[in-house]
């Protein structure tokens, strides 16, 4: 579920000077510059500013998105999602006070942190459980001792709705959502001035290139040729052997991660009775196999990147350059597809068959307790020998009856096994397809990204300039390209050298 809040003033300047820039090298000739900002385009383009709210189960996430979305105090603000996606520019991780945070949780806001490190730790439900305060501090310490850079916030979504039915300001600020949303709104604004500083800097790139480039001389070198074939070889084995290698590494921890999750889920049915909480553990095993899945999304982001930095040493690019990133496609609802799966059936048998059971255990027992005084020669009274039959009958049909449950029991815990064999195996069909589909996609990504590179470092370098000529700008007049410095200055802000 993504939801947009309401968007903020037209932000179009970066993009009349990155035009102005592009006019200007197609007019001096310098198709290989205005090709490269043509491709800063997609920065202007992209997806707005994503901000992913999650958390465990039951834990309140679709109710602060309700919240932060009614807020009435917001001016701009992000896509708020519930989705995980490859990338977030925050990630607001939402957990009751009821309770610490527990292992899972925080493996997965590790995993979170190390795919965007804004991190936005929420604490709900402040209003039912008055020690939430020594709750949001053990939180914090065990974020610390994790490692994990989160700023807290204590909030009550009910106590908001209260309170703004009521028009309360203050009880509106002591939930806690507007402070929240305010935060947000500050992060939506640094993520458009940093993309606006973007491109600034491609822009005064290409005005420097363009007053460096001498006046066109005849050229009587011959034509560059393509790049060396041992050289474009080398770079695509780098490719495809690192890719060959996160495909693998992904499929093995994805196995790994469903055999945890089997093993876990099997604990937990030989420890009940499947029938009574089927729902609570369906539930479960769907939270499981979904955190799984977006963990290992997660290295498979992290193994491109991998690749990507490779790539980027292997092509000559400068220190402190990079390919551009991967962008992976959003993982799919991958247990969409498999049927619903209701708790295993308590067979009884039919009445008559169960009653037939019993009578003959109790008839069976009854009868040894009346025989076997007279075979032994005992002179015992009647009353104690019927006393004795009836209490030997009750226990031989009570110990049938705690057989035929133990037997019943055995049979739901069989078929609830085979019921998360059967789930676990279809997720791990739609897992691996989504994986290796990923993978494909961001291989093709880095190919094209490093052909294109390439072909741009050999292209041929004009002539050094001659020392003591003074460099005449190849795209047009002088005054253009200083109203061009000083337009994408601009976007710097007021303390940005003047270059």
């Amino acid at each position: 579920m993504s939801v947009q809040q309401a968007p903020g003033p037209a932000f179009t300047r970066p993009q009349d000077i990155l035009d102005s820039a592009i006019g200007t090298a197609r007019a001096g000739g310098r198709l290989d510059i205005a090709e490269r900002l043509t491709g800063a385009r997609s920065l202007l383009h992209a997806r707005p500013v994503t901000v992913l709210v999650t958390g465990g189960a039951h834990q309140g996430a679709t109710s602060v998105v309700d919240a932060l979305v009614r807020t009435a105090a917001r001016t701009a603000g992000p896509v708020l999602t519930e989705d995980p996606g490859p990338a977030a520019h925050a990630v607001v991780f939402v957990s009751d006070a009821a309770r610490p945070l527990t292992a899972p949780e925080l493996d997965h806001l590790h995993a979170l942190h190390r795919r965007s490190p804004t991190v936005l730790f929420a604490l709900t439900k402040t209003d039912l459980h008055p020690r939430w305060r020594d709750v949001l501090e053990a939180d914090l310490d065990l974020l610390q001792t994790c490692g994990i850079r989160a700023d807290p916030f204590a909030v009550s979504t009910h106590l908001y709705a209260h309170a703004t039915l009521a028009g309360d300001r203050a009880m509106i600020a002591a939930s806690g959502i507007p402070a929240l949303a305010e935060r947000l709104r500050e992060i939506t604004e640094q993520a458009e001035a940093a993309t606006a500083r973007t491109i600034a800097h491609h822009v005064l790139g290409a005005v420097s290139a363009l007053e460096t480039a001498p006046r066109p001389r005849p050229d009587t070198r011959p034509p560059t040729s393509a790049p060396a074939p041992a050289d474009r070889a080398r770079w695509q084995q780098v490719l495809a052997d690192g890719f060959a290698a996160a495909a693998s590494d992904i499929d093995f921890d994805l196995r790994t991660r469903v055999r945890g999750v089997v093993a876990e889920a099997e604990r937990a049915i030989d420890e009940g009775d499947p029938v009574r909480n089927w729902d609570v553990f369906d539930d479960w095993l769907r939270d499981r196999l979904t955190y799984e899945a977006r963990q290992t999304h997660a290295l498979l982001g992290e193994r491109a990147a991998q690749v990507a930095a490779s790539l980027a040493e292997q092509i000559g690019l400068p220190p402190g350059a990079a390919l551009r990133p991967v962008v992976l496609p959003d993982p799919p609802d991958l247990l969409a597809h498999l049927p619903p799966r209701d708790p295993p059936a308590a067979d009884r048998g039919p009445l008559a068959a169960r009653g037939r059971t019993l009578l003959m255990s109790s008839y069976g027992g009854a009868m040894m307790t009346l025989i076997l005084p007279r075979y032994a020669g005992l002179n015992i009274p009647m009353w104690v020998i019927a006393a004795a039959a009836a209490v030997a009958g009750l226990l031989m049909c009570g110990a049938a009856l705690s057989g035929e449950r133990k037997r019943q029991l055995d049979k739901r815990r069989g078929q609830a096994k085979a019921l998360v064999r059967h789930c676990t195996d279809g997720f791990l069909l739609s897992a691996g397809k989504h994986t290796r589909d990923a993978l494909r996609y961001g291989q093709q990504q880095l190919r094209d990204e490093c052909a294109t590179r390439t072909a741009e470092r050999q292209r041929p370098t004009p002539p050094p300039r001659e020392p003591g000529r003074p460099a005449r700008p190849a795209a047009g007049p002088d005054d253009d390209l200083a109203a061009l410095r000083r337009q994408a200055l601009t976007l710097l802000g007021p303390g940005a050298p003047a270059a």
